[in-house]
């Protein structure tokens, strides 16, 4: 995990920093999720009787059967400089429609004396790994691409930027922000947070918490959890051929305002394929993971996203071919709702996404 963080911020990074130091923030993200393996059939409907989430607690089972069906996700982290005092607390007064009772009840997290963003092992860990780099749609390769990238050759000053941006990818799969800052989160242990199809975002939330200040927004009609992303081409039930341009086809999502996608193939262990939607080279490679309305119309004028009328994007032929696994992510982001001041500073984004294993060598041959 930390080699391929460390790699995708080897390129260009464009992250959301928070600016004011003794800032609070709070953020609600509402996600709409799928997962799907190439040449993996549907699974039939469960027999009646039986408990899928008693099934989802035998090892292994959850992910298949939450293989190609939507889920619906929200997650609340609250970040506040400092570390909380014991017995502080922190709680959400949700609307009806998300349907999780009257309180959501934040857990905190505070971070070790001396935690720090990154060690110094990101460093070792790829002396003569290369990265090569493809972008834009076209059955072919464009002209001067790909553009190759070895870390061996990177100078200090880029290697340490590089590190700390991994850093800032890492800590997204954390509760750890920086060091002595709290975070309080959701869901939790207690409340595991189950989203159901039909629950609704908009509504008034109103943080109250003990230590780092009380802030209420809404959230307006038309800023909901987004349609899943439903490909019609490739058909994923047979491994598409990596030898062949792949051409990707999805029926729109109401309320998109931009999609971006990105295949990574990794091929041995010192190289890294991508390829991305972005129609420009430099383009932001950290930070896609929920995206305010205004960055996305930015990237979508400069063609670094597409825009929200695309249905199709092509990936070039045989770029992924000597692969041992190829993976598609790819994202639509939506509206969301902020305030220009508060303490916290709250926002609301929604997105919607999809990761599909493609195939690759080490993933053999898939019966049909």
């Amino acid at each position: 995990m930390k080699k391929a963080l460390l790699v995708l911020a080897l390129l260009p990074a464009t992250a959301t920093a928070f600016a004011a130091e003794n800032q609070a923030f709070w953020g609600v993200f509402a996600e709409t999720h799928v997962q799907k393996m190439a040449g993996m059939p549907a699974l039939p409907p469960l027999p009646p009787g039986v408990d899928a989430d008693a099934m989802a607690q035998i090892p292994g089972m959850a992910a298949v059967l939450g293989m190609g069906t939507p889920k619906r996700s929200l997650s609340v982290r609250l970040w506040s400089p400092g570390i909380a005092p014991q017995g502080a607390t922190a709680s959400i007064a949700p609307p009806a429609g998300l349907k999780q009772g009257d309180r959501l009840v934040l857990d905190l997290y505070r971070p070790k004396p001396g935690q720090v963003e990154f060690d110094e092992e990101l460093d070792s860990e790829a002396p003569e790994f290369t990265i090569k780099r493809y972008w834009g749609s076209a059955a072919k390769v464009k002209p001067g691409q790909p553009e190759v990238i070895r870390w061996d050759t990177l100078s200090p000053e880029i290697k340490a930027q590089t590190r700390r941006e991994a850093a800032q990818a890492a800590n997204k799969e954390s509760y750890f922000y920086k060091p002595d800052w709290t975070t309080g989160y959701w869901p939790t242990g207690k409340q595991p947070g189950k989203i159901a199809n039909d629950a609704t975002l908009p509504g008034k939330y109103t943080l109250t918490t003990s230590y780092t200040g009380n802030v209420a927004i809404d959230v307006p009609q038309g800023v909901d959890f987004l349609a899943p992303i439903e490909l019609s081409s490739p058909d994923l039930t047979k491994v598409p051929s990596l030898e062949d341009a792949i051409t990707f086809r999805w029926k729109p999502v109401p309320g998109v305002l931009g999609y971006h996608a990105r295949v990574i193939g990794v091929q041995g262990n010192k190289t890294l394929i991508l390829w991305s939607s972005s129609e420009v080279k430099d383009e932001p490679s950290a930070g896609w993971d929920y995206l305010e309305m205004a960055e996305v119309a930015k990237l979508v004028k400069s063609t670094a996203m597409m825009a929200p009328t695309r249905q199709e994007v092509t990936v070039p032929a045989g770029i992924f071919k000597e692969c041992d696994v190829v993976m598609l992510t790819m994202i639509g982001y939506g509206s969301g709702a902020a305030l220009a001041e508060g303490q916290p500073l709250p926002r609301v984004q929604t997105k919607t996404t999809l990761n599909a294993m493609l195939g690759g060598k080490a993933m053999g041959e898939m019966p049909e």
